[in-house]
């Protein structure tokens, strides 16, 4: 389960080698992760899981107009931070809870809500971002800067 999940972010943190099933995939890892330390399993602090999804959000609103399964680099790293939580909590939990974690994640989705995680984070989450440069605005080094 959890080289699956590595696997995912490392194809879909490169342009162009993602797909929809490595996308999702983060998403299981994030929600699963987020259900097991809920449990008492981990102590990430919830605006990671909220940055995230964010951050898988926007990249879903992009991939629409580009077609590419892309998480971008501030992502990515949030993701990695919750892959080794994840990570963790494979070591520590018995079967039953994950099996816990899983239904939870499960119900979720069949029910009509936009997310598991409480909305003040994904409001906050949100803020933040906004408040972030894009990485489209971060100044990309010239043919110039690399000779100097």
């Amino acid at each position: 389960m959890s080289l699956q999940f590595h696997l995912a972010l490392a194809a879909c943190r490169q342009q162009g080698n993602g797909n929809s099933y490595q996308f999702n995939e983060l998403l299981r890892a994030l929600y699963i992760a987020y259900h097991l330390q809920e449990m008492g399993f981990g102590a990430l602090p919830l605006q990671v899981f909220a940055g995230a999804e964010f951050g898988m959000n926007a990249s879903l609103s992009k991939r629409k107009e580009d077609q590419a399964w892309f998480v971008d680099a501030r992502t990515a790293s949030l993701l990695e931070q919750i892959l080794a939580l994840h990570d963790y909590q494979l070591s520590a939990i018995r079967l039953k809870d994950l099996t816990t974690a899983i239904e939870r994640l499960e119900h979720f989705i069949r029910s009509q809500r936009a997310s598991p995680l409480p909305n003040e984070l994904r409001v906050e989450a949100r803020k933040l971002a906004a408040e972030l440069p894009s990485e489209a605005e971060s100044p990309r080094p010239t043919k110039q800067d690399k000779h100097s």
